[in-house]
């Protein structure tokens, strides 16, 4: 029996720019729904966690609703 070595599947995450500019400001609570953690997994939500956090500690002022591209989809 040969066993085999799981790699770690390779995730692009990138923070898409607000389409539109609100009054609502992300106030640190993170949501996210059953079918995101299911189609996008736990780490990916995770990774997009970190990068709203690192956005706000430099300074950024976001929208409550921010727009991830995860592997070309849409979080």
């Amino acid at each position: 029996m040969v066993a085999q070595i799981a790699r770690p599947l390779l995730v692009e995450i990138r923070l898409l720019p607000q389409e539109q500019q609100g009054e609502c400001q992300f106030s640190g609570q993170f949501v996210a729904t059953s079918n995101a953690l299911n189609h996008f997994g736990q780490a990916a939500v995770i990774a997009a966690l970190l990068i709203l956090q690192k956005k706000v500690s430099e300074g950024a002022h976001l929208d409550y609703l921010q727009v991830f591209d995860v592997n070309g989809q849409r979080l």
